[in-house]
């Protein structure tokens, strides 16, 4: 007795409900094997590296505080630099304010002295010197001068604004007005040099004398 095949349709209605049941199996199994949670749960995040900045803090305005250490051990002249300064303003015929801003490069705190220190000190105009302290044997600096790493210290000093010739007399004449370089240096060390301008002295004003008017209209005693 033979059978009556199925039409194609419902062999592929079959097969179709075949396929749906298997993935709906395949759905249920993942969710449960997978302990499913909570649907509304939110995922952990996953951690990451950051790098942790270190914040310094601002230094407040007008709070810092500059305290020069002072030393007893001299300075090593090799090691000193100078740059003089000299104000505007100065006048001839008489003394002449030198600054000497005073640096080392040390690591610590040293006093250089006017005798450890062998200044040497050129004060010129048209490359021809005026001053030379080889020639009068003398210092520009005479005190002490305390010196910080790092820091440079403003030594006050003088010149007599009179040039120093062959002897470096007293009686040498003033610098005349016009443009003067002055170059200044330890012994070994490194120099500095700056130029400056001396103005004319004001002459000053003749005093006025005061005479006595005579009166008018004098007439001498009559003769007796």
């Amino acid at each position: 007795m033979s059978q009556k095949r199925l039409p194609a349709e419902i062999y592929w209605r079959r097969r179709l409900l075949f396929l749906a049941l298997v993935i709906a199996l395949i759905w249920i199994g993942t969710k449960v094997l997978g302990g499913g949670g909570d649907p509304k749960a939110k995922p952990e995040p996953t951690a990451t590296s950051t790098a942790t900045a270190t914040s310094i803090p601002a230094p407040t305005e007008g709070a810092l505080t500059v305290k020069l250490t002072s030393a007893t051990r001299s300075c090593d002249a090799e090691k000193i630099r100078v740059t003089p300064t000299v104000k505007p303003g100065q006048l001839t015929k008489g003394p002449v304010e030198v600054g000497l801003v005073v640096s080392s490069t040390e690591d610590t705190a040293c006093t250089l002295t006017p005798a450890a220190a062998d200044l040497l000190v050129v004060i010129s105009a048209n490359k021809v010197a005026v001053w030379d302290s080889t020639v009068c044997k003398t210092s520009l600096l005479t005190d002490p001068v305390a010196i910080s790493p790092g820091w440079a210290t403003l030594a006050e000093a003088s010149w007599s604004g009179r040039g120093s010739g062959n002897k470096c007399s007293v009686k040498e004449g003033f610098a005349t007005p016009g443009t003067y370089t002055i170059q200044a240096g330890t012994l070994g060390g490194e120099p500095g040099k700056t130029t400056f301008t001396l103005n004319p002295k004001p002459k000053p004003k003749p005093t006025e004398t005061k005479t006595t008017p005579k009166p008018k209209g004098t007439t001498k005693p009559a003769d007796e």
